[in-house]
C-alpha cells in the first residue's frame, strides 16, 4: 500500500514538529464517508483519516499543497466568515482550519460557501477523499478479486475525465503492478497503462 499508516504518538510528534498546517473536516450524513478528515502539511504530506480508523499518510506533494496554501492567503487563513446564507441543497457540514505553530490561526465551518476560493478548497479535499477511495478499490481488488480490476479501472477512469481525481501520483505504484502483472486479464492492464500514460501527461503539461 502506497499509504502509511499512523500510529497516535507518531501523529501527535507530527503535530508539533509541523510548523503550518490546513485541517479540513467534512460531515455528510448518507455520504461514503460520512466523517472525514484531513489535515495538510505544507510539506505536501496528507495526514487521512475517517472516523473510527486509523490515521493514513498521504504524500500527495508540495506542488498540490502549494496551491491549497495559496487559496487560504486568499480567505485570511479562515479568520473571516465563509458561510453562506441562501438557501441551496446540502452537501455536507465543512470546517477549515489553519494552524500554525501548534495554535489555532483561523477557523472557518460552512455548508455552501460563494467565495470561489472556499469552494475549490472544499472541492481539492472532497476529490483527495475520492481518490483515496479509488486507490483502496484498486489495492482490494488486486490482492482479492482479479476479476474485479478491469471495473475499478473503469470506474477510475471515469473519475479521471470528469476531474474528480486529485495528486493523481498516489495510484502510480499500483497502477503500475496491474499493468505489469501477467496474471491480470490484458484489457485490465492495457487500461491501467492507459491510465498511467494519461497521468504521466498531465504531470509534464503543468
Amino acid at each position: 500500500m502506497l499509504g502509511k499508516w499512523l500510529g497516535v504518538g507518531v501523529l501527535a510528534a507530527m503535530q508539533l514538529l509541523a510548523a503550518d498546517a490546513i485541517r479540513f473536516e467534512r460531515h455528510f450524513p448518507g455520504a461514503v464517508p460520512e466523517r472525514f478528515e484531513v489535515r495538510l502539511s505544507q510539506d505536501g504530506t496528507a495526514v487521512y483519516t475517517e472516523a473510527g480508523e486509523h490515521a493514513l499518510e498521504l504524500p500527495v506533494g508540495p506542488r498540490a499543497a502549494g496551491r491549497v496554501f495559496e487559496l487560504a492567503a486568499k480567505l485570511d487563513f479562515f479568520s473571516r466568515p465563509l458561510r453562506s446564507r441562501r438557501k441551496v441543497a446540502s452537501t455536507g457540514r465543512k470546517l477549515l482550519r489553519y494552524e500554525s505553530g501548534g495554535d489555532v490561526r483561523g477557523e472557518a465551518e460552512f455548508d455552501y460557501s460563494e467565495d470561489s476560493n472556499a469552494r475549490e478548497i472544499a472541492s481539492w479535499f472532497i476529490k483527495l477523499c475520492e481518490t483515496h477511495q479509488h486507490l483502496q478499490e484498486l489495492e482490494r481488488v488486486f490482492r482479492f478479486d482479479r476479476l474485479g480490476v478491469n471495473q475499478a479501472l473503469v470506474n477510475l477512469d471515469q473519475a479521471y475525465e470528469r476531474d474528480r481525481v486529485v495528486a493523481a501520483e498516489l495510484l502510480v505504484p499500483i497502477l503500475g503492478r496491474i499493468a505489469g502483472h501477467d496474471r491480470i486479464v490484458h484489457l485490465a492492464r492495457a487500461r491501467a497503462e492507459g491510465l498511467l500514460e494519461k497521468i504521466r501527461r498531465t504531470q509534464h503539461e503543468q
